[in-house]
């Protein structure tokens, strides 16, 4: 009896045993729940749909995914740049549809490693996208669902410019006394084909003189040492002379004439010289600190050392030549550029009538707060400064423009549209 008491004890005190080890196996697992840890799988991987920021990553296009298209399609806003509906920009699309349309159909316009398009396939694109237009204020996703979006996985520096109004005369007379030229009948370019030791400066631009070919006068040349002077080249005459200078880099203007009207200086040339920013030398010399390299701040440096002015600006050895119309300031294509829509970039990376949507931020007026763009843009000018990933925003003509193109500067996410229906050719 004893005997069996004692295996009875035993036989309980092993099942509690292994009762209490089970309960424990149990506890340790629902503690010891397996975990994830989240690995990026490269620095510059785009968080496409909610990014604010852009990391730096290497200078090439992928396509995104159809849903994060129709995501982004939806993020855009045609009001952010002060279109009050789609349709609106039908008129601006068409002159970008014009200017595809000159160059061969099967033509490269993109030829890259990482994605090759024809004129054709720009061209189908942009009436693709026209076609679109009626419906998009209902139904933005289309836009995802039409059109590939191959985003620059660099992203772009975006900067703004605009055309400013200068004070200028027809005829110089008191203080307009600084000329705007235009192309000189000796500037000439090689033809198509045309084959010479020196064929690259001959496809900028070059002169004979006593039967040898030079390369054209530089900006030294042609304002410190007058070789233009008293040929009747003259269209124009300014009051400021880094007024002309920008004028220059900008590649045209409009001039208010002294009764009032305005007048539009054109880019009709350039003597194909190499160019380099005002705002670089000036660096190079410490003249002034990178924190100092404002056009204002340079501007105020120059008017008020006018010895050295000439000498500084001399530095930049490209000449742009103007003609002088009553139309709106043209882009490279040569057609009309649009605030808020035309962008200046960079033909072997975006190409000129590409459509690009992009987001950034614009400050308006000195003291207010940014204004946050979600866009659809055009890219129908270019910039001897527009090199690689970098976006150049038109914000428009008028001086008001003068502080929010000067205070936009930063890397912004970036697509190059493509219709699907184009990508099938």
């Amino acid at each position: 009896m004893f005997k069996s008491i004692t295996f009875i004890k035993a036989l309980l005190g092993v099942c509690l045993l292994s009762l209490f080890l089970s309960g424990c196996a149990t506890k340790i697992h629902s503690v010891g729940k397996t975990s994830y840890r989240i690995v990026k799988s490269k620095a510059w991987k785009s968080k496409r749909a909610r990014s604010e920021t852009v990391v730096s990553g290497p200078v090439k296009y992928s396509a995104l995914p159809f849903s994060s298209s129709e995501s982004a399609a939806r993020r855009i806003d045609i009001q952010s740049q002060n279109i009050s509906s789609w349709k609106n920009l039908g008129p601006q699309i068409r002159k970008s549809i014009e200017y595809a349309g000159r160059n061969p159909a099967g033509g490269m316009a993109l030829k890259r490693k990482d994605l090759r398009l024809t004129w054709g396939q720009l061209r189908k694109s942009l009436e693709d996208l026209e076609r679109l237009l009626p419906r998009l204020d209902r139904n933005p996703e289309l836009l995802g669902k039409s059109f590939v979006w191959y985003e620059l996985q660099s992203g772009a520096e975006m900067t703004g410019y605009y055309t400013p109004v200068i004070e200028a005369s027809l005829t110089k007379r008191g203080p307009y006394k600084y000329p705007v030229y235009r192309v000189p009948p000796d500037l000439r370019k090689a033809r198509p084909g045309q084959t010479h030791p020196w064929s690259e400066q001959l496809r900028k631009g070059y002169r004979v003189e006593n039967g040898r070919i030079l390369p054209y006068h530089s900006r030294r040349a042609i304002d410190i040492d007058k070789v233009l002077s008293g040929r009747g080249l003259e269209v124009a005459w300014l009051k400021d002379p880094v007024d002309l200078f920008y004028m220059h880099v900008q590649g045209g203007g409009v001039l208010r004439l002294p009764d009032g009207r305005l007048r539009t200086a054109v880019f009709s040339g350039t003597n194909g010289l190499s160019f380099k920013g005002l705002g670089q030398i000036m660096l190079n010399k410490r003249i002034l600190k990178r924190s100092q390299l404002s056009r204002e701040k340079i501007k105020e440096y120059l008017l008020s050392h006018p010895k050295q002015m000439w000498e500084l600006m001399a530095e930049n050895n490209s000449y742009i030549f103007f003609q002088i119309t009553r139309g709106r300031p043209l882009g490279a294509n040569g057609k009309p550029l649009k605030s808020m829509v035309s962008l200046a970039t960079d033909p072997s990376l975006i190409p000129l009538g590409a459509i690009v949507a992009f987001r950034t931020d614009i400050f308006p007026r000195k003291g207010r707060p940014s204004q946050r763009v979600n866009g659809l843009g055009l890219a129908q000018d270019t910039g001897k400064a527009i090199r690689g990933a970098r976006l150049d925003y038109y914000l428009g003509t008028g001086n008001e423009f003068k502080y929010p193109a000067h205070h936009l500067k930063k890397r912004v996410p970036v697509y190059l549209l493509i219709s699907r229906a184009a990508l099938r050719r």
